[in-house]
Order: structure tokens, then C-alpha cells, then sequence
């Protein structure tokens, strides 16, 4: 199956903190990093497109900190 009917694939880099927390939450929800990471990018673009987000995001720890709490 080529790249037309599956998709492109990307590989992208995580600190370790970033990477524990998203393993976490596929475990918790028995979901794969990959769902985890296509529903992410699939809510960022659908929220760029509705409130125009700014780029760049000049997103940091701050805002990821909230996670630890849930």
C-alpha cells in the first residue's frame, strides 16, 4: 500500500517528560501513540482553521504543566 491510500508518515522528537505523559494516556485509554498523536494534530488543525490560530505557538512546558494534574 503506497503513501496515496495509507497517508504520509512523520517522525517527530519528545522530551522524555512529553513522551511519559503521552504513553500514559495510551495505556490509560488503551488507545496506540499513533491515534493519540493523528487525533492531536487532527484538533490543532481543526481549531487553526475555526479560530485562526497564530503561528508560531511558542508553546512551552507552562502550558503542557496542566497535564500532570489530570
Amino acid at each position: 500500500m503506497g503513501a496515496a491510500k495509507k497517508g504520509h508518515r512523520i517522525t517527530v522528537s519528545l522530551p522524555n517528560s512529553d513522551y511519559a505523559i503521552l504513553s500514559a494516556l495510551a495505556e490509560r485509554y488503551d488507545i496506540s501513540l499513533s491515534w493519540l498523536a493523528r487525533k492531536a494534530i487532527t484538533d490543532f488543525l481543526e481549531r487553526y482553521e475555526n479560530e485562526e490560530v497564530q503561528l508560531p505557538l511558542g508553546l512551552g512546558h507552562a502550558l503542557r504543566s496542566g497535564l500532570h494534574d489530570k
